[in-house]
């Protein structure tokens, strides 16, 4: 018989009972979706194949572009404020002064004067500032979403192109018609020159950007979750730091603007060089009340920083590895090189997790090296040229500042060398906060996976037996490595049902049942009885019967309340082994036997879902859930939670159905009496 002439009345007045395969796909991804370790969104917006390497580009175009414009953009706009207040040459005068103790000796001093710049030079740095602070202005409006994705790269791109253009223009001229042998470039001027190189790369960033939208592979948004937008509000609140502090520092310290701006980095950074030292009281306590207010500002965009690299986006990457995996199998599977088990199947899966697993871990520490060592190597040729130092002790001097220690027997006095520190630590000192972070919580995870590889050699699940009551129990769960035993795949634990018939009475106390089962075995029908010789030679305390073979064997319909109810009890108690594993170890993983088991207990009432259990190609198609990172007992705990919403629906609409029935029933004999 096929299935639809196995249904019931009851089952024919249920619709959820008869759902499609497009409805269980839906419910599937909202407990994916519930259970994933990244936000579902910023994947499904990239119009690409996560396996292909083209979802990575276009990931990190459409998350991580924005986020580095959204810190560059300030930082320019602070430094291209030195550019208007400094002035960019500067001349070496020699000059005779007598020494008033002695009426026969001179003494020779060098002084450097500033010296105005053209009109025209000073115009333009005007212009560009505006136009800087004005693209600035739009961007955060587009972030905070008060303006639309458009009209924001319209102003910005062009905003950015002219602000950095007329600056790269101005520097150029001012060194080629206004800079003769009598005068030396100031920071003023190198400031210039790194203020047009920001807001220039700002304009490709976003340029780039824009592309991708043409090219339909996102929608036209920033692909940002709200703690992420938040963090141009931190940038923007740090350069408008930098800039109070700079000008303060300026008048308190007696300094140009651009070294006061190089005095607060060092300050704010905590690598204290020491060679310019607050003297008066009034310095000293603005010293205190600056650099403790923008440490804790810049913890707080190291910490976002982090969030992002790590939380954020790790989890996508580690989809993307394991997608890359799991399509080459499947496209192997679908040219014919069948597995021969689900289980083969399943552990391939696995390896192919464990595998992404590894590349992931190697790809962040490679890709922490090649940052710190081109901050450091690279930041150190700089400073050769810069400062006429050895390049042994400008990497002895980058080294000290990356990790904030900061001697002081090195430090940058040339304006180019301040210049260049300035951005150079703002962007290094913040970014190996992060990376430290990062390597940190990696080398954790690999100590504890070693660790745990160790107890288990040395028979880990010894320990858990000096654990008392409920807690023991827990232990034995968690450090077996799997939730339900083999034994479970007939539902023992979780429990295998003792069904009699259908008029018994659902036991109290389920640990009493083999008593029950006991008592009642001669009541079962012989057909019943020859299909399971073996129960005349199992003690009482063990015969117990999975609830599926009284069903198949016809004795116990599938639609009968009182399935129904032992189905309800398996997934309750089955919910309730998933939830303390939830609140003890996130990271659990569930093996074979588990996914098996949760499975088995899933699709005891649903129909039309033979694609997803059917055969080993399952654990490797596109709709396993094994290929996304995820909080594997929260997403069984979800599953299961469905299955139980279901089941009690199905219970009252019986209900419901056996009163109108009745109702009926009562009518027809009333009439026929009359």
């Amino acid at each position: 018989m096929g299935r639809a002439d196995q249904e019931s009345p009851a089952q024919a007045g249920r619709p959820h009972a008869n759902s499609t395969v497009k409805e269980t796909k839906r419910v599937l991804a909202e407990e994916l979706k519930d259970a994933l370790r990244f936000r579902d969104e910023r994947v499904s917006i990239i119009n690409a194949e996560p396996s292909s390497t083209l979802f990575v580009f276009w990931f990190v175009v459409s998350c991580y572009f924005p986020v580095i414009t959204a810190c560059l953009g300030p930082i320019a706009n602070t430094i291209s404020i030195a550019c208007v207040v400094e002035k960019w040459r500067s001349v070496r005068n020699n000059s005779i002064v007598t020494n008033p103790q002695s009426s026969d000796t001179d003494i020779l001093m060098n002084q450097v004067k500033t010296v105005f710049d053209p009109p025209g030079v000073f115009a333009v740095n005007i212009v560009s500032l505006i136009l800087g602070f004005t693209s600035n202005i739009v961007l955060m409006l587009h972030f905070s979403k008060k303006l639309t994705y458009l009209k924001s790269q319209l102003i910005n791109i062009t905003g950015w192109t002219l602000a950095g253009g007329m600056l790269l223009v101005d520097v150029i001229v001012c060194s080629l018609n206004d800079m003769p042998n009598i005068y030396s470039k100031t920071i003023g001027f190198w400031f210039a020159c790194i203020s047009s190189g920001l807001y220039l790369v700002c304009t490709i960033i976003l340029t780039i950007h824009f592309i991708g939208y043409k090219l339909q592979k996102y929608p036209p948004t920033f692909n940002l979750l709200p703690n992420e937008r938040s963090i141009m509000a931190f940038t923007v609140l740090l350069s408008i730091w930098l800039i109070w502090g700079s000008g303060m520092f300026s008048a308190l310290l007696h300094i140009t603007y651009g070294n006061a701006l190089y005095f607060c980095t060092v300050s704010l950074l905590t690598v204290g060089l020491g060679d310019i030292l607050p003297e008066s009281v009034g310095a000293k306590i603005m010293v205190l009340i600056f650099s403790l207010s923008g440490v804790v500002l810049m913890g707080l965009i190291v910490f976002m920083t982090r969030s992002i690299i790590q939380k954020s986006s790790g989890p996508i990457f580690f989809f993307h590895r394991i997608e890359n995996g799991r399509s080459k199998a499947w496209k192997r599977y679908m040219e014919g090189e069948k597995t021969s088990s689900e289980r083969e199947a399943f552990d391939l899966m696995k390896c192919i997790r464990r595998t992404a697993s590894r590349k992931q871990h190697w790809f962040s520490l490679s890709m922490t090296v090649t940052i710190f060592m081109g901050f450091w190597l690279l930041g150190a040729l700089v400073f050769k040229f810069a400062e006429n130092w050895s390049y042994f002790n400008c990497v002895y001097f980058c080294f000290l500042c990356l990790l904030t220690i900061g001697y002081g027997d090195f430090a940058p006095k040339t304006g180019v060398g301040r210049a260049f520190f300035v951005i150079w630590a703002l962007g290094a000192v913040p970014l190996m906060g992060a990376i430290l972070s990062t390597v940190g919580d990696l080398l954790f995870d690999i100590s504890t996976s070693l660790d745990i590889k160790i107890g288990d050699s040395f028979n880990n699940k010894i320990k858990s037996i000096v654990f008392k009551g409920r807690q023991r129990a827990l232990s034995l769960m968690v450090n077996t490595g799997e939730i339900f035993e083999e034994s479970d795949t007939g539902g023992d634990d979780l429990e295998e049902v003792t069904v009699i018939s259908q008029s018994s009475q659902i036991p109290e106390n389920n640990d009493d049942t083999s008593e029950s089962f006991s008592s009642g075995v001669s009541s079962l029908p012989a057909s019943l009885q020859e299909s399971f010789p073996s129960l005349s030679k199992t003690p009482s305390s063990e015969r117990i019967l999975p609830l599926e073979y009284f069903s198949s064997s016809g004795y116990l319909p599938k639609d009968s309340g009182i399935y129904n109810l032992r189905n309800l009890q398996e997934l309750l108690k089955a919910i309730k082994k998933l939830h303390r594993i939830c609140l003890v170890d996130k990271e659990y993983t569930l093996s074979f036997s588990d996914w098996s088991y949760i499975h088995q207990l899933r699709l005891k009432n649903i129909t039309d879902m033979e694609e997803y259990t059917q055969g080993p190609e399952f654990w490797i198609s596109p709709d396993t859930p094994l290929k996304f990172p995820l909080n594997e007992p929260h997403f069984a705990f979800m599953m299961l939670f469905r299955n139980i919403e279901e089941l009690v629906g199905n219970l009252i609409e019986d209900e419901e159905l056996y009163k109108v029935i009745s109702k009926r029933k009562i009518v027809g004999e009333h009439r026929k009496t009359l």
